[in-house]
């Protein structure tokens, strides 16, 4: 099979032909229809992940059921499905509570084991939600994670209808957070340095769209009636983007960590204590994430034709990555077939 694999940091990803996997216990395989291009995997390719190598890449994916592994009986060759990148054990109390994205034995396709960009892609069948067999595979695969993560987020944030919530970085996720906030039947605020952005931002319904500057925490609280918003949903990597969210925020609101950053991050804790506000860590999504996308999309409240009207085939996968540093390109699918 042809995939995409990452046999050193800071290297271009290179194209093998490669044996299809094997299947253990439990597994399934896929031929992989579509896989969605992350800030993620460029975070994987500069060493972020210290992961094994080589590997293959893509964690947003789709695709087809071709085979079954020992004990699989609750799916079928020819179904289509969506997958759940992360496994996990299903037995730890994480996982009893349904947050298996942090399961004490979390392993990641497309950093830990090989991937989804490739042609094919050997996953756990209890990481496989069924679609439609009508369903478009490039738009369930960016529902996995650019509306997944979103979800999860803002269900960390906790937030009540009517709530203002602060959207900083519209890129991939940014972009959908505004949207998922809208259904959730909160206040959109979207802030991003691009105009284009911004724009984007305000056709999937922001009810504001500021610039990020020094003024932003400033416009916010002329927005909220001097209050400040009940969450932010921080996607930004910069790191001062954070002492501006906690400016942003009103008294016990909530920080929502999204976006990765390396560097150490200056927090003001004096502000946190008195004001009891709280920072709150939003790592990935669950598989009801996943179901949640899928049931909005599919009743037409949330959109994702501004993540998948940009498509490459898989050799053009580096070309994908660079996509990410456009303004223009909200995200790029890797098309297979």
């Amino acid at each position: 099979m042809r995939a995409a694999l990452l046999k050193s940091y800071n290297a271009p990803f290179e194209f093998d032909e490669l044996p299809l996997p094997e299947l253990g216990e439990g597994d399934v395989l896929v031929r992989v229809g579509a896989c969605g291009v992350c800030g993620s995997d460029k975070f994987l390719q500069s060493g972020g992940f210290q992961g094994p190598l080589p590997i293959v890449p893509g964690h947003e994916a789709a695709g087809t059921i071709v085979g079954l592994g020992p004990g699989v009986d609750t799916l079928a060759v020819g179904q289509k499905v969506a997958l759940y990148y992360i496994r996990h054990c299903g037995r730890c109390r994480y996982c009893r509570a349904g947050r298996e994205n942090i399961c004490v034995e979390v392993s990641r396709m497309g950093v830990d084991f090989n991937g989804a960009m490739a042609e094919y892609v050997a996953i756990p069948a209890v990481n496989c939600l069924p679609l439609d067999a009508g369903m478009d595979l490039a738009a369930a695969a960016v529902i996995t994670d650019a509306i997944g993560t979103p979800t999860h987020a803002l269900r960390q944030a906790r937030i009540e209808p009517g709530d203002p919530v602060l959207v900083m970085g519209i890129g991939g996720i940014g972009s959908n957070a505004v949207q998922v906030a809208k259904v959730m039947g909160a206040q959109a605020i979207a802030a991003s340095r691009s105009d284009r952005a911004l724009a984007n931002a305000r056709a999937l319904g922001a009810d504001a769209a500021i610039k990020s500057d020094e003024n932003l925490p400033e416009a916010v609280r002329d927005l909220t009636a001097g209050l400040g918003v009940a969450a932010v949903i921080q996607c930004a990597p910069a790191v001062a983007a954070y002492e501006t969210a906690l400016r942003c925020l009103r008294k016990a609101g909530r920080l929502v960590v999204v976006g990765t950053s390396g560097a150490a991050v200056p927090i003001a804790m004096n502000q946190v204590l008195w004001h009891e506000q709280e920072i709150v860590g939003s790592r990935g999504f669950t598989r009801d994430d996943i179901r949640q996308g899928l049931a909005w999309y599919e009743s037409g409240a949330i959109a994702v034709d501004h993540l998948v009207r940009h498509r490459r085939p898989l050799e053009e996968l580096n070309e994908a990555i660079a996509d990410l540093g456009n303004p223009e390109i909200v995200r790029t699918v890797i098309q297979f077939g």
